[in-house]
């Protein structure tokens, strides 16, 4: 009994209302080991609920979704789509977005609550809200490191901007908005590991 309740399990259920004949009235859901893959935007959970009735996919339990060179965790995301693309991305509870730089270079975020917004599979900009923290990497115009800030606030909005590739989003600004805290670190003077995030992770494998 217990192997059959650890398989992979989907289920689609359709509700015909014969008042109302609303076709919007249906989703889905699955549990375990659940996958979600597109061209720009992928995702993994533990369980997952759609409803075609508002586009949102509700993921549950260690969900990861990856935007490009983007990775957000949390307790719970829930990833609204609009005209059958990823729209926006609400995390609650352990927010976590990860930007890769390069090698161990990653800029982070993390906070209870945390909002992205997405164009064409890539963040464009990040409101992060509630014990906010973020450490980020700063480049000169020929990508040459020149130190990397390490602050917290209640509040951070983050933007990104394409990159010079043109194939993705590089990080462009961020934005303190109260109780800000900081240091501003030579390059050299930290190792990455030293100025990873509590929780950190980068699941990219």
């Amino acid at each position: 009994i217990q192997d059959s309740i650890k398989k992979d399990t989907i289920k689609s259920v359709k509700v015909t209302d014969t008042k109302t004949k609303d076709s919007t009235n249906r989703y889905f859901e699955a549990f375990y080991h659940v996958r979600i893959f597109s061209d720009s935007v992928q995702s993994v959970c533990d369980s997952m609920f759609y409803s075609f009735k508002d586009s949102v996919f509700r993921l549950y339990k260690d969900p990861v979704v990856w935007s490009r060179a983007s990775q957000v965790t949390g307790d719970t995301i829930l990833l609204l789509t609009k005209n059958k693309k990823a729209d926006r991305i609400k995390v609650f509870e352990n927010s976590l977005l990860v930007n890769k730089v390069q090698g161990d270079f990653f800029n982070q975020v993390k906070s209870a609550r945390m909002d992205g917004y997405l164009t064409d599979g890539s963040i464009d900009s990040v409101h992060a809200r509630g014990f906010a923290e973020c450490v980020y990497y700063i480049q000169n115009e020929d990508s040459s490191f020149t130190g990397v800030n390490q602050s917290s606030s209640d509040v951070i909005d983050i933007y990104f901007a394409p990159d010079s590739t043109g194939n993705g989003k590089e990080l462009q600004k961020v934005v303190f908005r109260s109780a800000v805290k900081g240091t501003m670190w030579p390059i050299r003077a930290k190792t990455s590991e030293e100025l990873r995030l509590r929780n950190f992770k980068w699941l990219e494998a």
